[in-house]
């Protein structure tokens, strides 16, 4: 039972390597962030804008909470 199982095994490993795409290309070196202004304004200013709104987003949540909490306590 066991050499069945491990034959199963053999085979099935076989067949997922066999499943590699050949006709991706395979790139040798690594991406360039500042090849283009595309690139750079979706690397790099975006992600920054976007975190840069949540963090006004949440401060202007916690400036609400708080505001909401002082006018139910008085």
């Amino acid at each position: 039972m066991r050499a069945f199982l491990a034959s199963i095994l053999l085979m099935v490993s076989g067949l997922v390597s066999g499943q590699r795409p050949t006709s991706i290309p395979d790139p040798s070196e690594p991406f360039n962030v500042f090849e283009s202004a595309e690139s750079i304004i979706f690397y790099i200013v975006l992600p920054i804008i976007i975190v840069v709104l949540y963090i006004i987003w949440r401060r202007r949540i916690s400036k609400e909470k708080k505001k909401e909490n002082e006018t139910h306590q008085q």
